[in-house]
């Protein structure tokens, strides 16, 4: 099998040394064959501390270490790979950033966030289906070993909820549960499924919570902790046990995802649809209206 010519475009998270390392690095013992780093474009944001900060030091890296050539556009770039890596750590630059990528055909991850507003990521979809691209974003906590473990035990029977949690911070070029709370409410929903209904957030200094009804009646949670001990995971509620886990601390969060995303590079198919995707968007939307608003939301008052 031809090994896939992979392109990276923004270096301003640490997700971009983490994952080149894993795809890379033959010796890493969680090393994910089929394909190579090969080629980057170094965006970020000006007016982001989080990413203006960050972007040399991970250029440099990926530079020296791995060899990764670096090229001043998109549009460069794309000739001289076969699938991309949209890294850029702030979610409004992923519509522009996308959209040659759509052009040119190429398969694309693109990391959480999936935009920075509902109406963004249902741009991004539109343009993947114009332009036949496939396309994929997510949190790593989907794929975690622990999660994906507990989302496939046959014991739970049906699964009547569950509370999931996750530190949570706040950075206002992606506004409420978009920038971090996001990797709880992936957990939620890769859980609970598509068809929730409504949310109603209630928020303290403490902590945030996001109750979710789902259209079969069925209650999810989403906890965001800003104080005291702060992990990921998710309590489920199933018809025959109830079951809690944490992340695995043993296998990296990055291994599982990036075995999907070089599965998706080679197959063309999405592990997770656009559409589940695009209803988590509207969920952290719809909270951020809740919480400003003080009332349950309907996703339906976003997806309109």
């Amino acid at each position: 099998m031809e090994e896939i010519r992979i392109g990276i475009i923004g270096f301003d998270t640490s997700h971009v040394p983490a994952f080149t390392k894993l795809i890379n690095d033959s010796s890493d013992p969680f090393h994910v064959p089929g394909g190579r780093v090969v080629a980057g474009v170094p965006t970020f944001s000006r007016d982001l501390d989080i990413s203006y900060n960050r972007v040399e030091g991970f250029k440099k890296e990926l530079i020296e270490k791995y060899k990764v050539n670096i090229f001043d556009s998109i549009e460069k770039m794309l000739d001289a790979v076969d699938a991309v890596l949209l890294e850029s750590v702030d979610g409004r630059r992923h519509l522009k950033e996308v959209e040659p990528v759509f052009k040119a055909k190429k398969p694309v991850f693109i990391d959480k966030p999936l935009a920075a507003s509902y109406r963004d990521a249902v741009k991004i979809a539109e343009l993947s289906e114009k332009y036949s691209c496939p396309v994929f974003s997510c949190s790593s906590l989907r794929f975690d070993v622990n999660i994906t473990e507990v989302r496939n035990d046959s014991e739970l029977g049906k699964i009547f909820g569950c509370d999931c949690f996750s530190p949570v911070s706040r950075v206002s070029a992606m506004p409420g549960f978009f920038w971090y709370g996001v990797h709880g409410i992936e957990i939620l929903f890769s859980i609970m499924g598509m068809g929730c209904g409504s949310v109603e957030v209630v928020s303290t200094e403490i902590s945030d919570i996001a109750v979710g009804v789902w259209k079969d009646r069925r209650i999810g949670t989403y906890r965001g902790i800003k104080m005291g001990t702060a992990t990921y995971g998710t309590t489920v509620f199933g018809e025959k046990k109830i079951r809690h886990v944490t992340y695995s601390t043993e296998v990296p969060l990055y291994a599982p995802l990036m075995k999907e995303t070089m599965k998706f590079f080679y197959t063309k198919k999405p592990p997770v649809s656009i559409q589940e995707t695009l209803e988590i968007m509207a969920f952290m939307e719809a909270s951020l209206i809740s919480e400003k608003e003080k009332r349950p939301v309907l996703l339906e008052e976003v997806m309109k």
